[in-house]
């Protein structure tokens, strides 16, 4: 899915042009006991109602595409029957109205969930008559050539509230409150099917997770039977080990500073399509061979390359590289700078030591305070000579 599926997916989850029709839960304890089980009717809810559970279902739409958002595919057995797969069309398939369908389900989650807390389980059902387009995105009248019939199911964490005093209009007294307990933003959660180039794609699922670090790839492998793509922080990592390991000295300021602009270009050029862009191998060659590296060196990325990257992985460029600023740091500074204004940075060797270059202007603010620029002397010129 792109940017423009899950938008168009994410507006049916509103009260106000709601798709939705069958919700089913289930509230598990620490100890994986289920406490309760909720069926509704979703349309019957009352407004308040509606409009919280809808906004928690719409959290499982949020988010970037390869941060939060992650396209996964169904492994062929997994389609097999009794597969993975196949138990999420049975689900979908009835309604959620098959009760035996929907317990053995709660039963996976709390099998495969490693949460440590109380959560509900939330699980949606929906249809939308997708409308036919024309090129250009307008609706056309015609009837809709397929129906998208859809299952968004989501892990809320349930926590006590904060503890304070809150007033009580029937007797007109703050009292302490202590034993309430919130149903939470989604920690993970998945749409299935996949609604690609408008139509549903059950080959696939789109997963959510809100943290990077904390995605529950048990839930993906054990109840999904899907694989992740790697994480936001693991492709930031491997693209770091690429360059620095396959340029090896090369990898100097200017060097990265250029690949870093490359990049920020690359998703710039790309800014009105709504899939993500991608950064493989041979946009990092160009990139290279763009800067002038010698062919040895670009030989030794290729080799370092193959050797970190498996086919499979995919590196978003938005992930690998901050398209808003870049930043320089050590252990005992740090530099940020926006991308707009890189070209304010340079380098000079100075006495054997090189040093980064930020000029001064008059709108410079240390801790807070604006300083002003100190006026040029013979004794506070720096003396570059033997550069």
């Amino acid at each position: 899915m792109d940017k423009k599926a899950v938008a168009e997916i994410k507006k049916l989850i509103r009260r106000t042009n709601c798709r939705l029709d069958q919700m089913r839960g289930c509230y598990v304890n620490e100890n994986k006991e289920k406490v309760f089980e909720l069926k509704e009717m979703f349309l019957a809810l009352e407004d308040k109602e509606m409009d919280r559970y809808c906004e928690i279902l719409r959290k499982t739409l949020s988010g970037r595409l390869g941060k939060n958002l992650f396209n996964t595919e169904f492994p062929l057995e997994e389609e097999a029957a009794g597969g993975k797969q196949a138990v999420l069309m049975a689900l979908r398939d009835s309604c959620l109205k098959d009760d035996d369908l929907v317990e053995d389900f709660y039963q996976k989650v709390i099998e495969t969930y490693d949460y440590p807390g109380k959560y509900l389980i939330l699980l949606v059902h929906g249809m939308y008559d997708i409308p036919a387009k024309t090129s250009d995105g307008l609706a056309l009248d015609e009837a809709s050539e397929y129906v998208y019939s859809f299952l968004v199911c989501c892990m809320c964490p349930v926590e006590l509230l904060n503890e304070g005093l809150c007033y009580d209009g029937s007797i007109q007294k703050f009292l302490s409150r202590s034993s309430d307990y919130g149903v939470k933003k989604p920690t993970v959660g998945f749409l299935f099917p996949s609604f690609n180039d408008r139509q549903p794609d059950i080959h696939e699922l789109l997963y959510y997770a809100a943290k990077g670090d904390a995605r529950h790839e048990e839930l993906a492998a054990s109840l999904l039977g899907c694989e992740l793509d790697l994480a936001e922080k693991e492709q930031q990592d491997t693209f770091h080990r690429v360059i620095e390991e396959g340029l090896g000295r090369g990898c100097d300021f200017e060097m990265v500073k250029n690949i870093t602009d490359a990049v920020n270009e690359l998703v710039e050029a790309a800014k009105d399509d709504p899939s993500p862009v991608q950064v493989d191998k041979g946009d990092m060659v160009r990139i290279l061979e763009d800067n002038g590296v010698d062919e040895d060196t670009i030989n030794q990325f290729k080799a370092v390359y193959d050797e970190n990257v498996s086919d499979s992985d995919i590196l978003m460029a938005e992930n690998v590289v901050d398209t808003s600023k870049i930043e320089v740091k050590s252990a005992v500074m740090k530099v940020s700078v926006k991308n707009e204004a890189t070209g304010l940075l340079q380098t000079k060797i100075i006495d054997g030591v090189e040093y980064l270059l930020v000029p001064l202007n008059d709108d410079v603010e240390v801790n807070g305070i604006r300083i002003k620029r100190t006026q040029e002397t013979p004794e506070s010129v720096i003396n570059t000579k033997g550069e």
